[in-house]
């Protein structure tokens, strides 16, 4: 195994067969982030393997749901890492809390806590003033213009107020966003929608794609969506896509181009692969209703029950 000193390995194996899988795991745990990328590494921490199990501790609830649909590239990723060794994933499980409680505590570094500027902090410059009573000059009335004014001076400091407080320019737009995020609101839509127009193209072009597979080429080409792309959203993306492609279709149409399209994106195969026997039980499973025109029924509750 690439990076494992050989002289240390043939002393470990010396001590035994358990010994020296214990200390492959131990080895493999240390390596765990040259592994996997973040996508994986920042969510999910390896406990122990036993009896071809991977336990796996991960701290974000929402992620455990999302655990499945990486599970096939921990599990090939893993043994390609063992490739050389008699160790064999077969399943991942989440840890049970004992198994956590006899891991060594991570050593994190003490996070540096930044003091937030206030909003009685912020001041205006001579300039700034200039500027606000240059532009409130333009109203003729004198009530109304000390109103604009106080406006003006009001958005300008809550503007220096963000910035002193890691706000910063939209990737997109003029407008400000907040220290976490990439783009202000209106602009995240319209990058979400560029999103799911982009996993729409992969699945089309590529329709029997894992779903980790599909998002790991959609961060490719917008790698600023990181934290857009979840998993859940890119099978949305699958599952929208279906139902679009279902609508084409009409009744006794088992041939065309769009039947193979449905048929491969549900039941994730190649064109090649695809038989006129897969294509017949496919669209019994999905349960269309040719006849009247109602081509996609309760898709998503269908999906559930399996």
């Amino acid at each position: 195994m690439n990076g494992m000193n050989d002289i240390l390995r043939e002393k470990m194996r010396s001590l035994g067969t358990e010994n020296y899988k214990k200390f492959l795991v131990n080895m493999m745990i240390g390596d765990w982030s040259k592994i996997f990328d973040d996508s994986i590494a920042a969510q999910v921490q390896p406990v122990t393997i036993e009896h071809g199990v991977l336990f796996v501790s991960v701290e974000n609830s929402a992620f455990k749901d999302q655990l499945k649909f990486y599970a096939e590239e921990i599990i090939d990723a893993l043994n390609e890492y063992f490739a050389e060794e008699n160790i064999r994933v077969k399943e991942i499980q989440i840890a049970k809390p004992f198994q956590i409680a006899e891991m060594p505590p991570k050593k994190n570094p003490p996070a540096q806590k930044k003091t937030a500027v206030t909003l009685e902090e912020i001041t205006l410059t001579d300039e700034e003033l200039a500027s606000c009573r240059e532009q409130s000059q333009k109203i003729s009335d004198e009530k109304l213009r000390e109103t604009v004014l106080q406006t003006l001076i009001s958005r300008v400091r809550s503007q220096k107020f963000r910035l002193a407080n890691g706000w910063h320019k939209c990737g997109r737009c003029d407008a400000l966003c907040e220290p976490e995020e990439d783009f202000c609101t209106t602009c995240k839509i319209k990058e979400r929608e560029l999103m799911v127009a982009e996993l729409f193209r992969i699945f089309y072009d590529e329709p029997w794609l894992k779903p980790w597979e599909a998002q790991k080429i959609l961060l490719d080409r917008m790698p600023h969506m990181r934290r857009e792309c979840e998993l859940d959203v890119v099978e949305s993306a699958r599952t929208s896509l279906i139902q679009k492609i279902a609508g084409k279709i009409r009744f006794g149409d088992e041939e065309s181009a769009d039947v193979l399209k449905l048929v491969a994106l549900e039941k994730r195969l190649p064109p090649e692969k695809i038989t006129p026997a897969i294509i017949r039980r496919t669209l019994v499973d999905m349960q269309f209703n040719l006849s009247d025109g109602t081509l996609f029924r309760r898709y998503n509750a269908i999906k559930s029950r399996k």
